[in-house]
């Protein structure tokens, strides 16, 4: 339970940190933050109170840590990115996240065996790899502070989060890629969503509801992806956003109420200048 509280909190601030509309870099730093929180508080409890038997020690290591972790690694590598890469010439940024997606695939490849034993949902050799016993049989990853702690770390669980992090950074680079495409085809560099991430959902749902984006039959989900690259809305989680917006006290749609007010007066300004 005491994990499961933890990873809660953590969860959400991540969420609130992904609908927010921090630029990037600063993005990835408090992300960082947020992950070598939640990694500080679970090192603590294990060097204090360790754990019951080898299966509870393998579930920590193998489904838990993982999960702040790969978030530690996916705002390190976009941070590294965002400060590194031009910021001028397309074909220069483009090459250099070509590069990016290069290293990713070349560790994929690198590491290929454990990956299928993890994605088949093998068991057989979890006591070899994710209890600390036999951490010191393999090599390290990546010196990251979190892999130098022996009580805190075995042969495979930063590998994992790792997997679990640049599978998460290579979307990134995906989606990087097509918004400065799209900005250098003139499609979005000059039009910019200035309000709320909400604002923008709440906006998307109605038009949705209308019918006026491909009569309706579009998913949400690519609405608001291709209108939110076009207009530089950062990432967020749409559904979690929408029901927050159920949940409202008073106005649920509180942006598209005031966008008819402000339309409403701004006619009736022009009529009483005539």
């Amino acid at each position: 339970m005491f994990y499961a509280s933890i990873i809660n909190k953590f969860n959400d601030k991540i969420a609130k940190l992904e609908n927010s509309a921090q630029e990037q870099l600063k993005k990835a730093d408090i992300g960082i933050g947020i992950a070598a929180w939640a990694l500080d508080i679970f090192k603590e409890s294990v060097s204090k109170t360790g754990f019951e038997s080898i299966e509870e020690e393998i579930a920590f290591f193998k489904a838990i840590k993982c999960q702040p972790m790969k978030y530690l690694i996916l705002y390190t590598e976009i941070r590294s990115c965002e400060a590194r890469m031009p910021k001028l010439d397309l074909k220069l940024q483009l090459s250099f996240l070509d590069k990016q997606t290069k290293k990713v695939n070349q560790f994929f490849t690198k590491h290929t065996e454990f990956i299928i034993y993890m994605n088949q949902g093998y068991t057989h050799l979890d006591e070899y790899y994710f209890t600390r016993k036999n951490q010191n049989k393999n090599a390290i990853v990546k010196s990251y502070p979190y892999y130098k702690d022996s009580i805190f770390n075995t042969s495979h669980d930063e590998l994992w989060a790792r997997i679990k992090g640049f599978n998460m950074y290579a979307n990134y680079i995906k989606k990087k890629k097509e918004f400065l495409k799209n900005c250098e085809g003139g499609k979005s560099s000059k039009l910019i969503w200035t309000g709320s991430y909400a604002a923008f959902v709440e906006l998307i749902y109605g038009l949705q509801e209308m019918g006026t984006i491909n009569n309706g039959n579009e998913k949400i989900k690519k609405v608001i992806e291709v209108l939110g690259d076009y207009l530089q809305v950062p990432r967020g989680n749409h559904s979690r956003t929408y029901s927050e917006l159920k949940a409202r006290k008073g106005t649920q749609v509180k942006f598209l109420e005031e966008a008819t007010k402000k339309l409403r007066q701004k006619m009736a300004d022009e009529d009483d200048v005539k």
